[in-house]
Parts: structure tokens; C-alpha cells; sequence
């Protein structure tokens, strides 16, 4: 995560947003074996809630989380030899992912991480 902060501060938020990818999968998968929710899932519920609220059909929880995912998705997993692009805002999708990485630390082990320059980032993020 403090990495992924480097890069996203010194303005490469590809490479921010696939580190962060990387950790919070990790993480994710810590939170969920520890009982707790990963904060894709949360998001993806959140995301289903506003199909609820315009009266739509929800899609499945599956396709909310690769929807939330895609992005990452598309810059990680990008091995079946295409050749493609893809547009998005990368810093947003950098922060937001290394704000899902920083939930998912503290739902995997009860507290925030423990580097201050991160922590600092963290709180003003969410403000």
C-alpha cells in the first residue's frame, strides 16, 4: 500500500492502481476467511441498492463485483495476446482501489495501517 502511494503521488496510477489491486485482493481474501465483509462486496451491494432504488433488476452480486473490478481487471489480466485499450480516470481508480485496500486491512486485522503518510492520506480521503 505505501508503494502504490509512492507511485500514485509521483503521478503513475496505472502502476498505483494494479499494486493496490494486488493488495487488496490479498486483503479481501484475509477479511472474508476472518468472517468480515471484503469491501468489493460492500461496494457491489451498494452499487445493486441504487438498481433497487430506480426500480431496475438487480444483477447478480457477480457481475456488480466485476463491474467494480473491471477496470483493474483490464490492466492486470490483460493475457490473451489482444492488443486493446482501455480509457478511464486511472488516478481515481488508483485512490479508490487503495482506499479498498485500507478497509479491507482493517476489517482483516482491526486496525488501520500502522504508516503515518498512509493513515494521513486515508483520513483526508475520507473527509
Amino acid at each position: 500500500m505505501e508503494q502504490s502511494l509512492n507511485l500514485l503521488e509521483t503521478g503513475d496510477a496505472i502502476s498505483a492502481l494494479t499494486l493496490a489491486g494486488a493488495a487488496e485482493e490479498i486483503l479481501g481474501r484475509i477479511a472474508k476467511k476472518k468472517g468480515k465483509e471484503p469491501r468489493v462486496e460492500y461496494l457491489a451491494d451498494w452499487s445493486g441498492s441504487l438498481f433497487d432504488w430506480v426500480g431496475k433488476p438487480r444483477p447478480s452480486k457477480a457481475a456488480l463485483i466485476r463491474l467494480e473490478n473491471r477496470v483493474r481487471n483490464e490492466l492486470k489480466h490483460q493475457d490473451d495476446g489482444r492488443n486493446i485499450s482501455i480509457e478511464g480516470h486511472f488516478r481515481m481508480e488508483a485512490e479508490n482501489m487503495l482506499l479498498r485496500c485500507i478497509f479491507n486491512h482493517f476489517n482483516a486485522f482491526g486496525c488501520f495501517p500502522g504508516n503515518r503518510r498512509l493513515r494521513w492520506w486515508f483520513e483526508n480521503m475520507t473527509l
